[in-house]
C-alpha cells in the first residue's frame, strides 16, 4: 500500500518558456516529499484538441480532460499503487505527473496503455524515468513564496466572502514577519515605513529566535487587492532575508438594504 496523506490540490498561474501556465499541485505532498517507497516519476502529457490561444485550456474541454485525468488517476492507483501529485497546462497540452514504487517500473514501462485504458479521442504520450529525490515535486510542480502566498490569499478571501465580508470596505490590515537579526528587522522596517505601513517596536527575542516585526496598513481587500500588497511587502523585506507569516483582518459586514 502507498504511503498516504490527506490530498491538499490548489492551483497558481505561472510562466514557463515566456507562456503561460496553470500548475495543479498536490500541497500536502510536501510534507511527506521525498517518498523513499516511491522513487519512479511517471508523466503523461495529453495534447489538448481545442487549447485556447494562450495554450490553457478551452472551456469546452474542460470535462473531457477532467474525466480522462481521473480514469487515469484512478487506474494507475489501483494496479501500480501511484500517487498523483500534481498537473501542468502549458502549450496546448495538459501533463499528469505520478510518482510509483520500484517495483511496478517494468510495468509502467511495458504495460502503459493497456493500464490507463483507451484515452478517447486524445492521443497521450508517456514517460518513466528515475527521481528518488522527487526533484519533479520540489522544484518544478511546488509552488515558490510569492504563489503560495497567492493561494493563501485566494483560500483566506473565500472565507471572507463566505462570511459576507464587503471586500471594498478600507480597514486596517496586520502583517507578521521575522528577520534574522535585528539590524535586517530595523532595516526592513524603515523601508515598510516608506512604503506606508506603521510598524510596531521589535521585541526582543526569548532565545535565538527570529526577530519578529509587526506592521500595519489601511487597505481593501477587493479585486485583486491582497496579492498586490502581499507582492509588495516581499519585495520590501526579501533583502533583508524577510519570512513573511501572512496577514490578518477583521471583517467588515455586507450592508444590507
Amino acid at each position: 500500500m502507498p504511503p498516504t496523506w490527506e490530498p491538499d490540490f490548489d492551483f497558481y498561474i505561472t510562466s514557463i518558456d515566456e507562456k503561460p501556465a496553470s500548475i495543479v499541485v498536490d500541497l500536502a505532498a510536501a510534507k511527506a516529499s521525498p517518498v523513499e517507497s516511491h522513487p519512479v516519476l511517471l508523466g503523461i502529457r495529453v495534447p489538448m484538441r481545442q487549447p485556447r490561444e494562450d495554450g490553457l485550456r478551452d472551456a469546452a474541454e474542460l470535462d473531457a480532460l477532467g474525466e480522462l485525468e481521473d480514469r487515469f488517476t484512478e487506474a494507475l492507483e489501483a494496479q501500480v499503487d501511484a500517487l498523483y501529485v500534481g498537473r501542468v497546462v502549458h502549450d496546448g497540452a495538459t501533463t499528469l505527473y505520478y510518482y510509483a514504487p520500484e517495483a511496478h517500473r517494468q510495468k509502467l514501462d511495458d504495460e502503459l496503455p493497456a493500464i490507463t485504458g483507451d484515452p478517447g479521442d486524445y492521443a497521450p504520450e508517456w514517460w518513466v524515468d528515475d527521481d528518488p529525490k522527487w526533484q519533479l515535486y520540489d522544484e518544478f510542480l511546488t509552488p515558490d513564496e510569492y504563489d503560495q502566498h497567492m493561494i493563501s490569499n485566494r483560500r483566506l478571501i473565500a472565507v471572507f466572502t463566505e462570511n459576507g465580508d464587503k471586500l471594498e470596505e478600507p480597514r486596517q490590515v496586520d502583517h507578521f514577519a521575522t528577520f534574522p537579526s535585528r539590524q535586517q528587522a530595523e532595516r526592513a522596517a524603515g523601508a515598510l515605513r516608506a512604503a506606508g505601513f506603521a510598524t510596531d517596536d521589535l521585541a526582543d527575542p526569548d532565545s535565538d529566535d527570529a526577530w519578529e516585526l509587526q506592521f500595519h496598513r489601511v487597505d481593501h481587500l477587493a479585486e485583486g487587492r491582497p496579492d498586490e500588497f502581499v507582492g509588495e511587502i516581499l519585495d520590501l523585506i526579501e533583502p533583508e532575508e524577510g519570512d513573511y507569516d501572512g496577514w490578518g483582518a477583521p471583517h467588515a459586514e455586507m450592508m444590507v438594504n
